[in-house]
């Protein structure tokens, strides 16, 4: 099996993970990368990437290029009137693909105890230096 040459996109395979630690002031959403380990195996979904997801049946529940919508979403924080940010199924999110209810896209990423996460392939976009 040859591998991709270098200026062919690679394709990322892994599970869709809703990231977040201190700092990152929400949820970002995120690929785990299969067959690596913490922060190795984090790729962060970009504007521009394109994302395919896989619903647990194997049908395609997304495939296209990422366009955030910054707006959908937002909400002012409870404490800080004016202020505010997108969020969806109760958590703070940095963006929502356009088109999509902000709930239905962090259904992707947010799943219930009792279901598997989602299966993706992440192409990066290709970025100026």
């Amino acid at each position: 099996m040859s591998s991709p040459k270098k200026d062919e996109p690679q394709v990322i395979k892994g599970v869709l993970d809703p990231f977040f630690e201190t700092g990152t002031e929400g949820i970002v959403w995120s690929l785990e990368e299969d067959g690596k380990e913490g922060y190795d195996a984090l790729k962060i979904i970009d504007s521009g990437d394109h994302l395919k997801v896989y619903g647990e049946k194997g049908n395609i529940l997304f495939d296209g290029v990422i366009d955030p919508d910054w707006r959908a979403g937002w909400k002012e924080y409870p404490k800080n009137p004016g202020h505010g940010q997108p969020c969806a199924l109760g958590f703070w999110i940095h963006w929502t693909q356009r088109g999509w209810e902000p709930d239905l896209w962090a259904r992707l990423f947010i799943r219930r105890k009792d279901e598997n996460p989602l299966r993706a392939e992440l192409i990066k976009c290709k970025r100026a230096s």
